[in-house]
């Protein structure tokens, strides 16, 4: 008998150095291109670094999706703020509460931290409608525009 993906819930935790294989495998699902050796030197120098922090959300000991944190150093009087560098929950875990757990879990984060904003960027591409839906639902708000523009090299 298969159990359910509906029945289960997700276990979160701390990513270790050991976990750059999976971490790699997800990010890549982001189209981010890394490698393993790359994912476990960023892991080791982040390891002791209080401003970062990487939960990986697992089901029956196998990982199934992450979010990676980074608090931005503040400047004057802003808000000390946390960013979402990447959240990616397997396509087949979708609609299951796993990213609403893991952005809960990085808001727990963030909270404990000191900091009084959580946000993300780079959500502009037509491929990520649903991810934008996904924030929406979790309590995020849309805020402007990011302009860019390519320099000569």
């Amino acid at each position: 008998m298969t159990t359910n993906v509906l029945e289960k819930t997700a276990d979160l935790r701390t990513a270790s150095c050991s976990d750059a294989m999976v971490l790699t495998e997800l990010m890549r699902k982001l189209s981010y291109p890394t490698t393993p050796s790359v994912m476990k030197e960023q892991l080791e120098s982040r390891e002791h670094n209080p401003n970062y922090q990487t939960y990986l959300a697992e089901q029956d000991g196998k990982a199934v999706g992450m979010i990676a944190l980074y608090i931005i150093p503040q400047r004057g009087r802003e808000e000390r703020m946390a960013q979402i560098a990447g959240l990616i929950v397997n396509e087949d875990c979708r609609g299951y509460g796993i990213g609403r757990l893991l952005v809960e879990q990085a808001e727990a984060w963030a909270v404990e931290s000191g900091c009084r904003v959580l946000f993300l960027t780079g959500m502009n591409r037509e491929d990520r409608l649903g991810a934008h839906e996904f924030y929406e639902r979790v309590g995020f708000e849309k805020f402007g525009y990011k302009f860019i523009k390519s320099l000569p090299q």
